[in-house]
Parts: structure tokens; sequence; C-alpha cells
């Protein structure tokens, strides 16, 4: 798929950015290619830990969304998110430390 076509797939620039110009930056850009999902991330927040409200205000939303769009309970939907961020983590962490001990 050519970029063009990708980028008509994009989503819209979100209402309400109406902080000064040098306060608002994309964060994340997430496409998924049908084997998983492929990024590129911009690490600006001064402090890591704010990545972490960041993936919990994404999880919320979905949910609602999933809930919106697909007619899915919200609660039920939001469970497998979490379920599902918990079962990838634990595989993430136990790759990295099978890295580190090689």
């Amino acid at each position: 798929m050519d970029a063009k076509a990708l980028e008509q797939r994009a989503l819209p620039i979100p209402d309400g950015l109406d902080a000064p110009e040098d306060q608002v930056i994309e964060l994340a850009r997430v496409w998924w290619n049908g084997n998983g999902p492929l990024m590129n991330i911009r690490p600006a927040l001064a402090e890591p830990g704010a990545v972490g409200v960041v993936l919990a205000e994404l999880a919320w939303h979905y949910s609602h969304a999933y809930a919106e769009h697909r007619g899915l309970d919200q609660a039920t939907a939001f469970k497998a998110i979490c379920d599902s961020w918990s079962a990838a983590h634990a595989r993430a962490a136990a790759s990295a430390e099978g890295a580190t001990a090689q």
C-alpha cells in the first residue's frame, strides 16, 4: 500500500488542541498490518511515567469506542484490553529477561 492510500486511512487531527503550538505534539502513530502493530513514537513527555497515563487513557477510550461502535459492554471491553495488556507485558518481560541472560 502506498503512502497516499495510507494517509487516506489516517485518523483526523482531534478537536480541542487549543494549547500553544509549542505545547502540542503527536506522541505516536500506530498501524496494524495484520500481523501486529507498526508504530512511530516520540518520547516527548518529560516524565516517562506520564506515558502510563496516556496508555491508561487510551485503553479507557478504546473500551468506550468498542461499546459505541461494536456494541460491546464497556466494562467487558475494558477488562479484555487490560487482560491482554497484562499477558503481552508478561511476554515482553520474559523476552527481555531471556535477551539479557544471553
